[in-house]
């Protein structure tokens, strides 16, 4: 039981330390985002409205960054503040940023048409589907 109860405190505080590092990120990182095309995407019969952007993420930290699907995603937003999840992103963006800007597309898709709004990218530690990390 004591084993157990270590392993739930440190797995608990682990995942903590991470959302705590991925919204510090907003602090490290700069996100250059250009609209590219507004379209449509029909996702397993499901009919969605989808907003592309050219990204170019630079890093302001000395340390590297990890950008990955484990610490957090990148949401478009408009200037309400209303958030788009991505549907595809770009391998490029992704991975480890260091002193080098890491460049890509990203699309986001929305029921509706307000994801045409959305204006802004960021880094988010609330994600979706954040992935788990192998044991």
């Amino acid at each position: 039981m004591k084993k157990l109860t270590k392993v739930l405190l440190s797995s608990f505080v682990l995942f903590s330390f991470s959302s705590l590092a991925a919204e510090d990120l907003h602090n490290k990182l700069t996100i250059q985002a250009i609209p590219s095309s507004e379209g449509t995407v029909v996702v397993e019969g499901k009919p969605m409205y989808e907003k592309t952007f050219n990204v170019v993420v630079y890093s302001k930290a000395k340390e590297p960054i990890e950008l990955t699907g484990f610490v957090g995603c990148y949401k478009a937003f408009d200037e309400k503040g209303k958030e788009f999840d991505a549907r595809m992103v770009q391998a490029d963006l992704l991975g480890t940023l260091k002193a080098r800007a890491k460049e890509g597309e990203i699309s986001f898709v929305s029921n509706d048409a307000s994801v045409y709004n959305a204006k802004f990218v960021k880094w988010s530690s609330r994600c979706p589907n954040l992935a788990e990390r192998p044991q």
